[in-house]
């Protein structure tokens, strides 16, 4: 698309008061490479502000499995990006905390594929993160699976980057905010297992409301609240590993952030983690704690394995990148709006 003022693709961007920071920092590494693809951005965030004169709407923000919003439909053509449908197909065992959440899962589950089914023929083209999750809004959406394409994550390499003197500091790192689905029950087990003949700490980043549960843990330190993307970064880069066993993820960001800062990976076999992982990360069964608690051993104990894991992450991470994020997502959104891209 040639940037020019008479070949502008406006898109309108819906801005939800309230939608998760993983969101918004992919939101914002996609549209920040627009101007340059000849995209001219209408944010709005509120019905009653939602602009007519516009080629397209993309609406940034179904997790969860959530089902379009009805303003939007009946409008101008709508793209709307898809994270994953967790509640949808996990047992709410491993989605939910309370005890209701498990009890009404399937119920939930039930009410937002119906209203996916009501909805579905007014998106015009549906993003989808990974693969995996483009399996999953096939399945769950009722989508005709050719308005459904693939637009990958990147990073951002000027944000995450290894320690110049590659020095580690003795202590595996998890970052999450402990969903169920993030698995960080098995995580502890199987460091404690590990404490017993190792002296490496397992460091916790998570959200205040979560963190009191874990600490005083013997050998567990916890860090609360939100970080900068700066101390994040040296987080990744100082651990002997980064452990993230979800049980599911559309994408998994972290995984390509601690590849990015020279950090070896254990990870899932399931889900999106083995496709955004690759071959550069230690792959485990999330359900199988003696598999998790040999990779962190691996990760403890061996120096081969941590840097042959840390060259290859960060040759890895490299095939996701932004720029080529948003060229994907402006291709979806010029032929959502019956635009030659």
């Amino acid at each position: 698309m040639n940037p020019t003022t008479d070949s502008l693709l406006r898109v309108g961007i819906y801005e939800a008061p309230s939608i998760p920071q993983s969101f918004r920092v992919y939101a914002a590494n996609v549209r920040r490479h627009f101007p340059a693809l000849g995209i001219e951005e209408v944010p709005f965030t509120h019905p009653d502000n939602m602009p007519r004169q516009v080629d397209v709407l993309w609406d940034i923000r179904s997790g969860g499995g959530n089902p379009p919003l009805e303003f939007m439909l009946g409008g101008p053509p709508l793209v709307i990006t898809v994270h994953g449908f967790a509640p949808i197909s996990l047992s709410g065992w491993d989605y939910f905390r309370t005890l209701k959440g498990m009890v009404m899962s399937r119920h939930w589950a039930r009410k937002k594929y119906q209203e996916w089914l009501r909805m579905k023929d007014g998106v015009s083209a549906l993003i989808a993160v990974s693969e995996f999750s483009r399996g999953e809004a096939t399945r769950y959406t009722g989508i005709d699976p050719g308005k459904i394409h693939v637009c990958h994550h990147g990073v951002e390499a000027g944000e995450f980057s290894p320690a110049a003197d590659g020095r580690r500091d003795s202590y595996l790192l998890h970052v999450s905010n402990n969903e169920p689905r993030k698995n960080l029950h098995r995580v502890v087990r199987a460091f404690r297992r590990l404490s017993k003949t190792s002296d490496v700490t397992l460091l916790l980043k998570l959200p205040k409301d979560q963190a009191r549960y874990f600490e005083g843990l013997p050998g567990v330190k916890v860090i609360a609240g939100m970080l900068s993307t700066e101390d994040l970064a040296e987080l990744y880069r100082r651990a002997l590993g980064f452990v993230f066993p979800s049980l599911y993820e559309g994408f998994g960001m972290p995984i390509l952030e601690a590849m990015a800062s020279g950090c070896p990976v254990i990870t899932s076999n399931v889900t999106a983690c083995p496709e955004v992982a690759g071959n550069a990360a230690l792959i485990v069964d999330p359900r199988d704690e003696d598999a998790l608690y040999q990779a962190m051993a691996n990760l403890a104990d061996d120096a081969d394995t941590r840097e042959r894991l840390s060259e290859a992450g960060l040759a890895h991470y490299k095939t996701f990148d932004w720029r080529m994020s948003a060229a994907c997502h402006a291709q979806v959104l010029a032929r959502a709006a019956g635009r030659q891209f």
